[in-house]
C-alpha cells in the first residue's frame, strides 16, 4: 500500500505543480512587471484614472503574493512528506510549468484581457478599444 500512496502523491504533486503553482506564481510576478507597466500606459492614454489604478492594483499585488506563497508552501509541504520522489515530481513539474506558461509574464493579448477584467467598470471603453486596435 505504501508504494501506491507514494505514486498517487507524486501524481498529485506533479499536476499541482504544473497546473496550479507555476501559473499562480507567474501571474503574481506579472502583477509587478508587465501588468503594472500596462496600467501605467493606460493611465497615460486616459483609459483609466490613476486613482483607480492606485486603488485596485496594490490589492491585486498583495492577493497575488499571498495566494502564490500559500500554494507554493502547500507544494513544498507535500513534496517534503513524500521525499525524495516528491521533490522530483513537484519540482520538475513546476519548472516545466514555468516554461509552458511563461507567456503570462510577457506583454501580449493576455495582458490586455487581464487588464480588461480588472478595470471593466472604471475604464473608458472607446479609448481602450482604440488602443487595442492600434497596438495589437
Amino acid at each position: 500500500m505504501g508504494d501506491i500512496s507514494t505514486l498517487v502523491i507524486g501524481i498529485i504533486d506533479t499536476l499541482f505543480g504544473f497546473f496550479v503553482v507555476a501559473p499562480c506564481i507567474l501571474n503574481a510576478v506579472s502583477l509587478f512587471g508587465v501588468q503594472k507597466q500596462f496600467a501605467k500606459a493606460m493611465v497615460d492614454e486616459g483609459v483609466v484614472k490613476a486613482e483607480d489604478v492606485q486603488r485596485i492594483h496594490p490589492k491585486k499585488q498583495i492577493a497575488g503574493v499571498i495566494v502564490s506563497a500559500l500554494v507554493l508552501a502547500v507544494l513544498i509541504y507535500t513534496c517534503a512528506k513524500s521525499a525524495p520522489w516528491g521533490y522530483a515530481c513537484g519540482g520538475v513539474a513546476t519548472v516545466v510549468g514555468f516554461l509552458k506558461y511563461r507567456n503570462i509574464v510577457q506583454y501580449n493579448s493576455l495582458t490586455v484581457k487581464r487588464f480588461r477584467n480588472t478595470y471593466k467598470e472604471d475604464m473608458d471603453v472607446k479609448k481602450f478599444n482604440k488602443f487595442v486596435e492600434t497596438h495589437f
